[in-house]
């Protein structure tokens, strides 16, 4: 069960690195387009700051869940540090717990908005804000598995890749 797990996370993070990767360039190109017709051919274009606004809000979580995963995120670690490393561990368990609940929260919650604001359009574009609403539950999900991948037991967790 737990390797299963701990699979599951890793090829769901090999996924997202990939789509990582994908976004970004679609934001650059998306940018650059902007700053071409603005500044070289003299016409703004309406698109581009939506597009990059909803690619912006994807990349944020989806690099987030990863950061779970590799354990990369930003945190301060000087209690950590002090605590012997009996308890500096159950902390770190304990924390990791905490990342979990607040990714099922925001699977949860996530779905809950995209229920009530389904059918709303973007302004520019007229796209479904759906588009941009399904980050939330996408990427609480990924949070969650993440982490509880990370709460394995020590002799499970050094399987991983």
């Amino acid at each position: 069960m737990f390797r299963i797990l701990d699979k599951l996370s890793a090829a769901l993070a090999r996924i997202t690195g990939w789509a990582v990767v994908a976004l970004t360039v679609v934001l650059v190109a998306s940018l650059t387009a902007s700053i071409i017709f603005r500044y070289l051919v003299g016409r703004a274009l309406s698109w581009p700051e939506e597009v990059s606004l909803m690619i912006f809000a994807w990349l944020t979580l989806l690099s987030g869940s990863l950061g779970v995963r590799e354990n990369f995120h930003v945190r301060l670690t000087l209690l950590l540090d002090r605590l012997p490393e009996g308890l500096a561990r159950w902390l770190e368990r304990a924390i990791t717990a905490s990342v979990a609940f607040f990714g099922l929260v925001l699977a949860v919650t996530g779905y809950d908005l995209l229920e009530r604001t389904t059918g709303h359009l973007t302004p520019t574009l007229r796209l479904s804000l759906d588009l941009v609403t399904w980050s939330a539950p996408v990427c609480g999900a990924l949070v969650f598995i993440h982490a509880l991948a990370r709460l394995l037991p020590a002799k499970t967790a050094e399987v991983r890749s």
